[in-house]
């Protein structure tokens, strides 16, 4: 005679190291939630190694200001509620709001995650308040992949920045010249770095990147529309570059030097920033175009090259 189906709960079951491993491919308010299913779960998330939040999970937007104060409030209770019951060291601590963040909370947040030996650090912020970086994020010895889409500033860079870094994505408001100079001077272990960013005024500024450990380079620049008269070069010298990705609406001039192990390169200039110039003082045409020709000719032994309509333009 055949039995029923088994109601046996057949994944409590398992060690709490699996389960572990099955909660961290959930966001973390879904994670904490199993708290509820039964004793064996109750504690489980605690020992989460990727902490993921997000508010948009977590929140019911309302056009009420009040009624968003009180949920913005809510979230962030529930984030200091996690890391305080957060067990053993983190892998991933990643923050995407868009709404309003204290920047004290933020902060705090942050310090638990470099005191819990971080490797990776993911910050989207829907906020024009241009925040300080703690000084532990940039000093913190196993922080190896950092992406901040954020308005953000740095007070006093230490004499080492980002000791263990390897990934650095960036969304910058206003790019200077003082950038790319402390950047690549205090970065010693920097592989992949992606920049998008714009370039404000009608000074010149001069982007350096020159790195010996750099293998993959992403740049995104722009300067707004009344600002085409800003003019900016960016000189990469990188020997161990393999992919090149550049998406220029400035335009800007760019030079390469010793590329020898580029393999991929992509260049998209905008065409709309070539067209609307018609002032003596703007950057020329032919100068952009000539300087698009002399990178193209210093990319050698490339196995993949795109250019997209503007470049070809040019």
């Amino acid at each position: 005679m055949m039995n029923g189906p088994s109601t046996e709960d057949r994944i409590s079951c398992l060690p709490n190291a699996i389960l572990c491993h099955i909660l961290s491919f959930l966001p973390t308010k879904y994670a904490v939630a199993t708290c509820v299913l039964s004793s064996t779960w109750k504690l489980v998330w605690t020992s989460l190694p990727n902490l993921c939040f997000d508010d948009r999970l977590c929140l019911e937007f309302q056009r009420n200001l009040d009624l968003s104060t009180v949920a913005s409030t809510r979230f962030e209770n529930f984030v200091n509620r996690v890391l305080l019951s957060a067990s053993g060291n983190i892998n991933k601590f990643s923050l995407r709001c868009c709404g309003l963040v204290d920047s004290s909370r933020l902060k705090l947040w942050v310090s638990f995650a470099t005191m819990r030996n971080v490797c990776e650090i993911e910050i989207s912020l829907n906020d024009d308040e241009c925040i300080e970086l703690p000084h532990c994020i940039y000093t913190c010895k196993t922080l190896e992949v950092l992406k901040l889409d954020m308005n953000f500033f740095i007070k006093t860079p230490p004499t080492i920045f980002f000791p263990s870094a390897k990934t650095l994505h960036v969304i910058l408001n206003t790019i200077d010249n003082n950038f790319s100079d402390w950047l690549f001077s205090k970065c010693p272990a920097l592989e992949d770095l992606s920049i998008k960013g714009y370039i404000y005024g009608t000074d010149s500024v001069t982007l350096n990147i020159p790195s010996l450990t750099l293998k993959r380079l992403r740049l995104e620049l722009e300067a707004p529309e009344e600002d085409y008269i800003t003019k900016y070069k960016v000189i990469i010298r990188a020997p161990n570059l393999e992919q090149l990705y550049i998406r220029d609406h400035g335009p800007g001039l760019y030079a390469v030097h010793e590329l020898h192990s580029l393999t991929k390169a992509v260049v998209d200039y905008g065409i709309e920033c070539i067209l609307d110039y018609d002032s003596p003082e703007d950057v020329a045409q032919a100068d952009v175009a000539q300087a698009v020709v002399d990178m193209l000719r210093d990319i050698k032994n490339i196995k993949s090259l795109s250019l997209s309509s503007g470049t070809m333009f040019t």
